[in-house]
This record gives structure tokens, sequence and C-alpha cells, in this order.
């Protein structure tokens, strides 16, 4: 005669959890985690919405919105944050489209050439943004700049020209010396995204007759997407704080600055912490909602080629 199996154990359920392990491992780190966050968010919190002193008067202890109504009038303000979002998007797009064509580029290569190639592109990301930004100030320089003797040199200008000089082109300065910079790690990225695709699914396309703009268009970029979204996710993330650029090409240059620089300005040239607290928060709100919009417009086309 069989016996019966074993009633099925009932479900734990509360706190804690059955795998409560790992987190008892991770807890210190994340509350140390936690609190370097979360400190430094309440104070700027807590002084945004104060009043800066001015001069030997004590700032008034209440709250209220009047820095973030300043703010809102602050046209300098508002000509940072139209700064900071065209350099985002324009370095973007431009980092993307040249680090996709360096890493097809180093993909196609040999095992000898690309080996030989890769340092070279990869020594731009290598240099800290301030000695970068140094370099091409210099570079740019009207009197002694190299960019300047060259294009003498070859009798493409007539004479020095300040690069940094014109505030038309400021935005498009930081665009290419921070495209020269950040593309390698767009083309690392694109370049681990290529590697990883099947082998099989090019092979199939060769042997049906497809030739290499077809496998490009139809096959490769299809499956590159989520590589380029995330590349291009992380890329905006930092243009939107963007900060060494901007203050050592410009300083406090209103045709140049960005809103880091601006908040930086608040505080140190002008000595009003509480008001640059409010430009901090209204800040990361930009970054919040551009970021947003940016994944938002990126997960459709991923959602459908998933289904």
């Amino acid at each position: 005669m069989m016996q019966a199996p074993p009633p099925p154990r009932p479900r734990r359920t509360g706190w804690p959890p059955a795998n409560w392990q790992p987190w008892l491992l991770v807890a210190p780190a994340l509350l140390v985690l936690a609190a370097i966050i979360a400190v430094p968010l309440g104070r700027t919190v807590w002084l945004a919405f104060h009043t800066d002193p001015h001069g030997f008067v004590r700032a008034p202890a209440r709250w209220g919105a009047g820095n973030f109504m300043l703010l809102a009038h602050d046209a300098a303000w508002w000509q940072a944050a139209r700064t900071t979002l065209v350099f985002a998007i324009a370095a973007v797009v431009v980092e993307t489209a040249m680090g996709l064509l360096a890493a097809l580029v180093l993909h196609d290569a040999t095992g000898r050439m690309r080996a030989i190639l890769l340092p070279c592109v990869l020594l731009p990301w290598a240099i800290p943004a301030v000695v970068a930004a140094r370099l091409w100030n210099w570079m740019l320089n009207d009197q002694y700049g190299i960019v300047n003797a060259v294009l003498l040199q070859c009798g493409i200008i007539t004479h020095g020209i300040a690069w940094t000089a014109y505030p038309g082109g400021m935005v498009a300065v930081m665009v290419a010396i921070d495209a020269w910079q950040a593309t390698p790690f767009m083309a690392l990225l694109c370049l681990a995204g290529l590697q990883s695709l099947p082998p099989e699914v090019m092979e199939a396309a060769r042997v049906d007759g497809a030739d290499a703009w077809q496998r490009l268009r139809h096959i490769t970029l299809p499956l590159l997407r989520p590589v380029i979204a995330i590349a291009a996710l992380f890329r905006l993330l930092d243009a939107l704080r963007m900060f060494d650029l901007a203050n050592v090409l410009y300083g406090n240059d209103m045709a140049g600055m960005s809103l880091s620089v601006f908040v930086q300005a608040q505080i140190v040239q002008f000595g009003a912490p509480c008001y640059a607290a409010a430009a901090a928060l209204a800040t990361l709100g930009i970054i919040g909602l551009t970021v947003g919009l940016l994944w938002a417009c990126l997960r459709a086309p991923l959602q459908r080629g998933g289904a």
C-alpha cells in the first residue's frame, strides 16, 4: 500500500523574508549610500525654501517659495537651461552617430589593426575633462593656437579667429570638444553590442544576397537598438550635468554658462546658497524630465520590437 505524500509546506509570509541574508549583508552599504544621498538632498530642500541673508541682516526663519518665484523670472537661469539642453541634445546625437561609425570600423577591422586602432580611439576618453577643456582652449586661441596656425598655413583663413569668443558659437565649440572626448565611450559600447550579435543571422543575410547597407539597416541597427538606447541615456545624463567645459572655457559668460555653472556662481560669486539650492532643485527637475522624455521615446520602439 503506497504512502500518501506529505502535505506541502505553508508559504512563509511576513517579515523578515526567507532570503533575508543577502539583504542583511548589503544593508550597511545601502544605509551609507542612502545617507550620502539623503543628507545633502534634505539640506538642499531646506535651503531652497529659505531666504538668503543680505549683508549683515540675518535671513528670517520662515518657509516660502520666494526663491523659485525669483528663479522663474531670472533670464540668466533660463539662458543657462537653454544652453544646457541644446548642448546635451546636440552632443548626444553627434556622439552616437560618430561612436556607431567608429564601432563599425573597429568591428570590421582585422585583429592586428583593431589592436592598433582601439587604444588610439580610447585615448581622448582617458583624458580628464578639465585637462581636455584647457588643452582645446589653447589650441583654439587666435594668437598661438595650432588650429589657426594650420588653417593659415593651408590658406583657408587669412587671420586668426577667436573660436571661443563668439557668443553664437560657444555651444558648438563645447559640443565639438565633448564629442572628441566622449565618442570613444559610445564607440566602446556599440562595439560590445556588435560583437554580441549572433553571427548566424548575418551569415544568413549574406547568403540571401543582402548587401552591406541592407544588413546594416535591417539587421544590425534593429538588433543594436537597445545598446544604443542605453548608451545614449547614459551620455544624456552626463551631458546635462556638464560643468567642466563651460567653467574652463567661458567661466561666468552667460552665452556659454550651463546650469551647473549657474548654481556654482550663485554660491561662490554672489553668496546666495538658498537661491543656488532652488536652482539646483530646478536643475534636477529639468534633468529628470529630459531623461524621462528620452526614455519614453526610446522605450516605445523597443517594446514594439520585442512584441
